[in-house]
């Protein structure tokens, strides 16, 4: 369950073991981002990380097996980096 501007859903991930996310989480593409150039034109995934001691309860989410999470923010798109600013409008998915 990811929670972003109060709205609460529950949004897939996969774990890797290997490669460059080794012993991260990516969720599915489902948040919209923006950077100074504009609006991402693709939803986006989350990239969930091992968390710090000083990680701020709000940025932290528990998986089905209760290992927790933190939530990284910045995305890469076509070589733009871009901030996640919420979730992707209902009824769009990714292409």
């Amino acid at each position: 369950m990811i929670e972003l501007d109060g709205l609460l859903q529950q949004v897939p991930a996969e774990y890797h073991a290997t490669s460059g996310l080794v012993d991260r989480m990516l969720t599915a593409r489902a948040f919209h981002a923006d950077s100074a150039f504009g609006e991402c034109p693709v939803p986006v995934a989350i990239t969930l990380y091992r968390p710090t001691p000083d990680a701020h309860p709000a940025l932290i989410v528990v998986d089905e097996l209760a290992e927790r999470w933190a939530m990284g923010f910045s995305v890469w798109h076509n070589q733009f980096r871009y901030r996640i600013t919420g979730f992707y409008p209902a009824g769009e998915s990714a292409p």
